[in-house]
């Protein structure tokens, strides 16, 4: 019997050693512990606290403006929005020129809530990188980069 880091076929074809499998179990780990801290600590759900940070970055800001940020899906974006502006942390408000689209705002609760989740995601992050030296940090950060710059060309090289 294969063990989980051994192929169980013979194409040779290793899941675990893929990257692009591996960067989803990492981010879907990561995501699960963020999910955990903020929905104790902060009643909030990760893609609310990743919503509350775009606009914080971004300022007002339309949701598909938001999606399109964090390459996340618009509908999700949407419903995260409805739940923000119900607890008051997001104000909406008509688009000047197109009535249907709406411009999203953080409220002064809304900008509180972010600047209390994001102190609390920089020990996050400071506490997964306990073990890593200055230099590793920059590289991983610099290959990311690099990554991500590859992997924009070869989506938008499937555009139709």
């Amino acid at each position: 019997m294969a063990t989980r880091n051994e192929p169980r076929d013979d194409t040779g074809y290793d899941l675990a050693r893929v990257t692009a499998y591996r960067l989803a179990v990492l981010s879907n780990r990561l995501t699960l512990w963020s999910a955990r801290v903020y929905r104790r600590e902060f009643g909030a759900s990760v893609l609310e606290w990743r919503v509350l940070s775009i606009l914080a970055q971004l300022g007002p800001a339309m949701a598909r403006d938001v999606a399109e940020f964090s390459v996340l899906d618009k509908s999700n974006v949407s419903r995260a929005v409805r739940r923000l502006a119900a607890r008051g942390l997001v104000a909406q408000s008509s688009h000047p020129a197109d009535g249907r689209s709406r411009i999203l705002t953080l409220t002064e609760e809304g900008r509180a809530l972010h600047s209390r989740i994001a102190a609390r995601s920089r020990d996050r992050e400071e506490a997964l990188f306990e073990d890593f030296s200055a230099d590793e940090r920059r590289t991983l950060s610099a290959l990311l980069d690099r990554l991500d710059t590859r992997a924009r060309a070869l989506l938008a090289a499937t555009e139709e």
